[in-house]
């Protein structure tokens, strides 16, 4: 305390056991009536200046009382012994009474301070968790937190996860703030130099704030009284606010991504509507002309290359939506054990067409597994390669199909389309209409994206003496298959 202030309080004690004798004086009181005046003095006294000032005025009181009211009166000399126990008495009385009343009052001081903190902080809180609905509402937010704890200035430092600090500050308070954040400046890693008046009681701090378990930047404050706890408790109510736009903006997300892939549901049922009705019924149409032109040869082979052809561009289409589905969540695989010989021989029946045309090899290695794979995801694979293959490959070459265990991987089966075309060279000429085997081919993507979904792979290398394999890995049962073998 300084010298200034207690000359301060010992005048108001000087003035107040002054009056208080001068009162006595005039009620011609005697020395219990001026006792109790004088307490009753002091402890006002104490409760207007402070302890200081009421430890003064009871040696003051006791002075006087000595003085004006102990015989010989008008004289400090006391006749009677007695006189002594009591002057002490009303000393030690006087001076615990002043400190009892100087506590309770810093009490009481304390605990209405408290109040105000906390309807301060509830309304903080409301403030904050009411900011992410509106524009600059986290903004307005954290200056209506800097003014909860008194604060001068101040603001919010945020630094991104995994973001150098000196370069990715985001400043949250006034341009003003931000103007004495950086005079203050001084410290490593953006600390503001620490700053204490002991005689104002304010003082400049730092604060970690802690959003998702880590360290995302410090609340700065110039100029606070609030102590410890209270700054503790608007930091984080200001994390829990952050943490809570966060949670607003992913839920905002995700209710888009639904709402997408609603919307995506929604255009694959029109789209296979709009395009299956019309193509069955071209296929209808198409069997029933085949009929009317049974006689004529050139007629039949015609119709017969229309009704591949549209039955073609049926299972490309079928194949699209389930793709669509796969990618929107919509469809899940359902897998089972699938020999690779009961694969080859599907797809074989599935494409007669190319059979009658081609002559299309399978041959599965002794100790093959059977294939972990929903079955008919499975020979749409083998469907859209041979197809592939069969485009590529001259007339009179052989497809082959063959299986084999994962060289490497005894969880994977390695199946390969393999054909004597052109090579991959000829896969690098995207404007070839024969071609559609290129990484850009829809066979080619629709068939990786099958794979995919079980968790396998497509890869196309050039095949040694010429031409193209194709190369499949998918997932192995866990139950023992059988070695099958097949050739044509």
């Amino acid at each position: 305390m300084r010298l200034r202030e207690i000359v301060g309080q010992a005048v108001a004690a000087v003035a107040v056991v002054g009056a208080a004798t001068l009162f006595s004086r005039a009620i011609v009181a005697n020395a219990v009536t001026g006792g109790f005046i004088y307490l009753v003095a002091i402890l006002g006294l104490a409760v207007w200046r402070g302890f200081v000032a009421g430890t003064i005025g009871s040696l003051l009181a006791t002075a006087c009382l000595n003085f004006f009211f102990f015989p010989p009166i008008g004289t400090f000399h006391i006749s009677d012994q007695e006189n002594w126990v009591a002057l002490a008495c009303f000393l030690f009385a006087t001076t615990v009474a002043s400190r009892l009343v100087v506590r309770e009052r810093q009490r009481a001081a304390e605990a209405e301070s408290r109040q105000r903190e906390i309807g301060a902080l509830y309304d903080l809180c409301v403030d904050l968790f009411k900011a992410g609905a509106k524009p600059g509402g986290l903004d307005a937010a954290i200056s209506r937190a800097l003014r909860t704890i008194g604060a001068q200035g101040g603001g919010l430092i945020l630094v991104p996860e995994g973001a150098d600090h000196d370069e990715t500050r985001s400043w949250l308070g006034g341009a003003r703030d931000l103007e004495v954040h950086r005079l203050l400046d001084h410290g490593p890693a953006g600390a503001p130099r620490e700053a204490v008046s002991p005689s104002h009681g304010w003082r400049n701090v730092r604060i970690p704030v802690v959003i998702g378990g880590r360290a995302a930047g410090h609340l700065v404050a110039y100029g606070t009284r609030a102590n410890q706890a209270t700054l503790e408790s608007v930091v984080k109510l200001v994390a829990l606010a952050f943490e809570r736009e966060h949670l607003l903006a992913e839920q905002a997300r995700l209710e888009g991504l639904k709402e997408s892939d609603s919307l995506k549901s929604s255009l694959l049922r029109a789209v296979s509507h709009d395009l299956t009705t019309p193509l069955t019924a071209i296929l209808l149409s198409l069997e029933s002309l085949k009929r009317e032109v049974a006689n004529r040869s050139v007629g039949v082979r015609t119709v017969e290359l229309l009704e591949e052809e549209a039955s073609r561009l049926n299972r490309r289409i079928q194949n699209l939506l389930a793709m669509a589905r796969l990618e929107a969540g919509g469809f899940v695989p359902r897998r089972e054990p699938t020999p690779p010989a009961d694969l080859f021989r599907a797809a074989r029946e599935n494409l007669r067409p190319i059979a009658s045309s081609a002559r299309i090899e399978a041959h599965v290695q002794p100790g093959c597994p059977d294939l972990d794979v929903d079955p008919s995801l499975g020979l749409e694979i083998l469907v859209n390669l041979i197809e592939n293959a069969h485009r590529a490959s001259p007339s009179a070459a052989p497809i082959e199909l063959v299986a084999a265990p994962h060289p490497s991987d005894p969880s994977r089966v390695r199946l390969e389309v393999l054909d004597r075309g052109r090579g991959l060279p000829e896969l690098l000429h995207p404007g070839d209409p024969a071609s559609d085997l290129p990484g850009k081919g829809l066979g080619l993507e629709i068939a990786r994206s099958f794979a995919a979904a079980h968790g396998g792979s497509i890869d196309l290398l050039p095949r040694e003496g010429g031409g193209v394999c194709a190369r499949i890995d998918l997932p192995a049962s866990s139950l023992i298959g059988s070695a099958i073998s097949e050739s044509p």
